[in-house]
């Protein structure tokens, strides 16, 4: 069977979907692995067949914030920001699309590129399956933005129908144009209708504890078309050292050296979220670990190191590292982290507390769930400062909250179980198409 990955984005989306990839490969299937270029370096040697897929990204969100940074609050600035931002890169995943996805017997693809890649899908009449990295379709439990939230099922409905028109303005002319460029596509609604009514799968890439139980709304859509629950996608050991350290970080005997130096350190790394000012954060993570009695290791992820290291005094208190493998989390005390899915999936795995400093997205769900669980608390990054900080991780270093993160690895679904059912979906998804009314 040949199949293709068509995921753009960053290291949190690209991940899940090459360790599914790489488990359909030994299965002997014929993979085709459609990423962004900056980091087909970390798949490369893989035993899959790596092709570009749009553009750099991590050169995408620095433009995008200097594009932010220049708007300023000026209403008609952020709005032309706003346009300007929507369509950065659509035209290179378009045009990189054809070439991913031909001759495919099935597409596997994530949220941001669904619409693309299930236009080509219909075209060629092949299933297309979604990865997601939390609950994202309409339901009663979760809101579409889960930074705003919801006390009640009509609100959260509420917010699912004004995304909805929402995103069917903003898109509205581009799918229009992607629709004429494929050929072939009923033109039967906006491409997000066409996706939750594609043949194929939306695999929910987390574990069973946080999935969405018991709705109505989403339950019904489910039945149209299936939304297993696999459990996390993470790098198995025997791929681990064939990734570059783009995707699976490093972990150097210098650092390993100074963790073992001294009581477990607090770890703080915030993937590839813009810091405005990452000297400032290295001064908070300072201070607040120095009121914990603890030492600090700052992964810079897609901030500039030297700007971060700039601010460090002393550095047997905090050390700054570019990146770093998250094997390393088990040997932290706490985790300080942006509440992405992989971070947060690395972190309870790892069977330490968060504080969860989220940014947007999926971000404040995980950052909800993690405080939910009481194996940590989540804190809006924009109100973050060393007091706020320095009680976080009081929180997170109590002994009860410490006892309950400790419990979580055993009651998480196993990566290679997840690896396994969500290959499986895969592969039974290809059958006889039938559009679903």
């Amino acid at each position: 069977m040949r199949i293709a990955f068509a995921v753009n984005g960053t290291r949190g989306d690209v991940q899940p979907a090459a360790v599914l990839a790489h488990r359909l490969a030994e299965r002997g299937h014929d993979v085709i692995l459609g990423i962004p270029p900056n980091l087909g370096d970390a798949i490369a040697g893989s035993g899959m067949h790596v092709r570009r897929l749009g553009l750099d990204t991590q050169a995408q969100l620095d433009h995008v914030s200097r594009a932010r940074a220049a708007a300023g609050r000026d209403p008609i600035k952020l709005q032309r920001m706003l346009a300007e931002v929507r369509d950065l890169g659509w035209a290179e995943i378009v045009g990189d699309m054809a070439g991913v996805v031909e001759g495919a017997d099935v597409v596997v693809t994530g949220f941001t590129t669904e619409q693309v890649a299930a236009m080509y899908a219909l075209r060629a009449a092949i299933p297309v399956i979604s990865l997601h990295h939390a609950p994202i379709r309409p339901n009663l439990s979760v809101g579409p933005l889960p930074a705003i939230g919801a006390r009640s099922t009509s609100l959260n409905r509420l917010q699912w129908a004004l995304a909805d028109r929402a995103l069917t303005a903003m898109t509205r002319r581009r799918d229009r144009e992607l629709a004429g460029r494929v050929g072939g596509v009923p033109d039967d609604g906006p491409g997000w209708t066409r996706v939750r009514r594609a043949p194929g799968a939306d695999i929910q890439a987390y574990d069973p504890m946080f999935a969405v139980h018991d709705d109505p709304v989403w339950d019904r859509d489910s039945r149209r078309r299936p939304r297993p629950v696999v459990g996390f996608l993470d790098i198995p050991g025997r791929l681990r050292q064939r990734m570059g350290s783009q995707m699976r970080g490093t972990a150097s005997a210098d650092v390993m050296s100074w963790i073992g130096r001294g009581e477990p350190p607090v770890y703080v790394g915030f993937g590839s979220m813009p810091l405005r000012d990452p000297a400032a954060v290295v001064g908070i993570v300072e201070w607040a670990c120095r009121s914990v009695g603890r030492r600090a290791l700052i992964c810079a992820g897609w901030n500039r190191v030297d700007d971060m290291a700039a601010a460090v005094c002393d550095t047997s208190v905090v050390q700054v590292v570019d990146s770093i493998d998250h094997a390393v989390l088990a040997r932290c005390a706490v985790v300080v982290h942006h509440g992405g899915a992989g971070t947060t999936a690395a972190t309870l795995r790892a069977g330490v507390p968060s504080v969860v400093c989220w940014f947007s997205s999926d971000q404040p769900f995980w950052g909800a769930e993690v405080s939910r669980l009481g194996v940590g608390v989540s804190l809006r990054f924009r109100k973050l400062d060393a007091m706020r900080l320095a009680a976080g991780l009081r929180a997170s270093l109590d002994p009860a909250c410490v006892e309950r993160a400790r419990a979580m690895p055993s009651a998480l679904v196993g990566a290679q179980q997840a690896a396994d059912h969500a290959a499986d979906v895969v592969e039974s998804s290809v059958r006889p198409m039938r559009i679903v009314a």
